[in-house]
């Protein structure tokens, strides 16, 4: 997986090819990241982040936020994020108006916080779903040294594959899990 680490209320996932090198130095990471980029500030307009990602091979950090205006009827995540050098991209974005059968990184991390803030699924089940099939899915294309998370994919396309894998692998509740996790991709 090529996400350094994602973070929720003190649960971290890290990568399998950094292991505990990359789990030592989270906690480092996102300190030196936040001396340049305001990681774990609230954003203005918005409520508390709902999770922040750290890619370790590059310094890059990011965070998804409910948008102060957010209702069930108009349901508006800003998604923050910051490259090593501490330049800002931010957008605002509808999941309602989220086709996860293309679009990109950002918009898909937003669309997974909304199925968690919503109660539809566990950070678990939505978000480290999300990212581990933003990894399988090569969603991550190299350009220089930094991460391209706008690039659009089929989501759906690749849970789909993660499901074929788990079942050639005899792995039926993972199979299991990426099938209801399918089923949150309208």
């Amino acid at each position: 997986m090529n996400v350094g680490a994602i973070s929720h209320h003190g649960y971290d996932m890290v990568n399998t090819q950094r292991g505990q090198k990359a789990a030592a130095g989270f906690a480092e990471a996102i300190g030196q990241a936040g001396q340049k980029n305001p990681v774990g500030q609230t954003a203005a307009g918005s409520k508390k982040p709902v999770f922040r990602w750290l890619y370790s091979a590059d310094g890059s950090t990011g965070e998804v936020y409910q948008a102060q205006d957010y209702t069930p009827e108009h349901p508006v995540y800003r998604v923050k994020s910051w490259d090593a050098a501490g330049n800002l991209t931010e957008q605002v974005i509808d999941v309602s108006k989220v086709n996860p059968r293309d679009c990109n990184t950002y918009e898909m991390y937003a669309y997974a916080a909304d199925l968690k803030e919503t109660g539809k699924g566990s950070f678990e089940e939505t978000v480290l779903r999300t990212a581990t099939a933003k990894a399988a899915a090569g969603a991550e294309r190299q350009t220089g040294n930094t991460w391209d998370f706008a690039k659009s994919i089929d989501w759906t396309e690749a849970v789909r594959e993660l499901m074929r894998s788990a079942y050639a692998s005899g792995d039926f509740k993972g199979y299991m899990g990426w099938l209801m996790f399918l089923g949150f991709l309208k």
